[in-house]
């Protein structure tokens, strides 16, 4: 709620063009994600990640496949058959393998792109002295953003610019 408000008072304090210092008090908004997934380094480190976890994603499909399978026996509801019960062993495993292949994947993206997040804080930073702005947000936090503001694009030049 508090960064909220802050959001909206610098929003606030841009739009009426108030001065800080003597100087326009200048914000900008970019679509983070955007930046990090879309630059070169991004797109390489996502490719990599699809990669390495394709052998669980797919031993996950099979799972949903077998499960799916079996609450589509005519069998199921007959409890001689033991089906109901083999189907909630299925289940189970499958919630947590999920669970854990969802917590490993996070894990690896938050190693594998905090070069990138390092690289584009690093450009975000030099536009925003250069461009003498008080402020950059994440696009995706506000309803309307007026397009002259949003430094996505550029930002995403910038990193793949940078070695």
């Amino acid at each position: 709620m508090r960064f909220a408000i802050v959001c909206l008072v610098l929003t606030m304090l841009a739009t009426l063009g108030c001065k800080s210092g003597g100087k326009p008090v200048g914000i900008a908004v970019i679509n983070s994600r955007d930046v990090v997934t879309k630059c070169n380094d991004g797109m390489r480190v996502s490719d990599e990640i699809q990669r390495d976890f394709a052998d669980r994603r797919n031993d996950l499909k099979n799972q949903e496949d077998a499960i799916r399978k079996l609450q589509n026996d005519l069998a199921l509801p007959d409890p001689k058959t033991g089906k109901k019960d083999e189907l909630q062993r299925l289940i189970q495993a499958y919630s947590v393998a999920s669970l854990q292949f969802r917590q490993d994947v996070a894990n690896e993206e938050a190693v594998k792109f905090k070069p990138v997040l390092d690289k584009v804080n690093k450009v975000l930073a030099e536009f925003a002295k250069e461009h003498g702005l008080v402020a950059i947000h994440d696009k995706n936090g506000f309803a309307y953003v007026d397009p002259s503001i949003d430094i996505t694009d550029e930002i995403l030049k910038r990193v793949d610019q940078v070695k």
